[in-house]
């Protein structure tokens, strides 16, 4: 072990520690029922799933090893157009077996007739629910599958019984991103992140490099080089 990881939610740092790392984190407390849910919403969210809604799109649930291959070929594109590599296959394969194989995670997927537009993976903890990762048919934006998926799946786990709707963390310099969260009537929070050497015993750094002249330069690669490179650098890139 190199390093041990602590993170903490709040809205102030609780380690004394000078090197740690900010993000936001989004929750949605699953109360009431799903009109009260949907009237809760900012206009842009609720404007974006009637948008989704007037396209006919269907909700497919595919917690199978295909499931997790279609997500992957998603989730290249959507990597390409941040301008960052993706993960290696393997990482998402050993999230199958341990955790969708499991019952403990589920992959939803916006069906526009037989075409895959937009998918999202979700992570089961008791009665909580983390919405981990997300990606979209960059060519499919318009129909706002994303939204779709994401509100069927509000829908799905508040009939199941779960009471809490983790969106998950986000930089402080994804704005879009944040804009997103906030309009499912979220509460907002800071996550602090620190890590500490076991070996050189003190603090380390836990900036990432998703922003840079990099993303110009990947946002114009071929997805098959962006996989020989998520497979060598994903650990520096994140």
């Amino acid at each position: 072990m190199n390093y041990i990881e602590f993170r903490s939610s709040g809205t102030k740092y609780p380690f004394d520690a000078q090197e740690f790392r900010t993000d936001f984190r989004h929750l949605l407390q699953l109360k009431g029922n799903e009109v009260e849910l949907f009237n809760s919403f900012s206009e842009n969210t609720k404007r974006n799933i009637k948008k989704a809604a007037k396209q006919k799109l269907s909700l497919k649930i595919k917690n199978d090893y295909s499931g997790i291959r279609i997500f992957y070929k998603m989730h290249c594109q959507t990597r390409k157009r941040h301008g960052l590599p993706p993960q290696p296959f393997i990482f998402f394969e050993n999230i199958y077996k341990n955790i969708i194989s499991k019952g403990t995670g589920d992959i939803l997927f916006a069906m526009n007739g037989s075409s895959y537009t937009a998918s999202a993976i979700y992570f089961k903890f008791g009665k909580k629910l983390l919405y981990k990762y997300g990606a979209s048919i960059i060519d499919h934006n318009e129909i706002r599958g994303n939204f779709f998926v994401m509100w069927e799946a509000i829908k799905k786990y508040l009939t199941e019984g779960f009471e809490e709707f983790d969106f998950g963390r986000t930089e402080l310099n994804h704005q879009g991103l944040q804009r997103f969260k906030r309009g499912w009537n979220t509460d907002e929070f800071f996550i602090y992140t620190c890590r500490y050497s076991v070996k050189g015993k003190k603090f380390l750094t836990t900036s990432t490099k998703t922003d840079g002249i990099h993303n110009l330069i990947f946002n114009h690669s071929p997805i098959f080089l962006l996989k020989l490179v998520g497979n060598s650098l994903y650990k520096h890139i994140g």
